[in-house]
């Protein structure tokens, strides 16, 4: 894998999540890592190409606006900082399919 190939963080949600998009991505040449929302690091070397992050109702998500400029997908019910175009919202349960498709639609742009 080249060292400089576009990424998807995955941030909280389930293990199970993760996997598929490994499965369906790394092979394509794209990273995918996930991490708590608690272990972010300050700062990143490498931005990722796309953020998706697990949210519930109880928890809004003020560090997403960190990744501002990078397409996000929010998973749940917590209400997310909007901004232009770039932000998915997609509820729980969801279909895996249709979140393939925005993640290889924004990944194309």
């Amino acid at each position: 894998m080249v060292g400089h190939s576009p990424s998807i963080l995955v941030v909280d949600g389930l293990s199970e999540t993760t996997a598929v998009l490994k499965a369906v991505f790394e092979p394509r040449g794209h990273s995918v890592n996930r991490v708590r929302q608690s272990q972010l690091p300050s700062s990143t070397l490498t931005p990722p190409k796309v953020v998706i992050w697990h949210t519930n109702e109880s928890e809004s998500a003020p560090l997403a606006g960190r990744f501002q400029g990078i397409p996000r997908i929010f998973i749940g019910r917590a209400d997310c900082p909007a901004s232009e175009g770039e932000t998915q919202r997609f509820s729980q349960p969801f279909e895996y399919r249709e979140l393939l498709r925005t993640i290889e639609s924004l990944l194309a742009k």
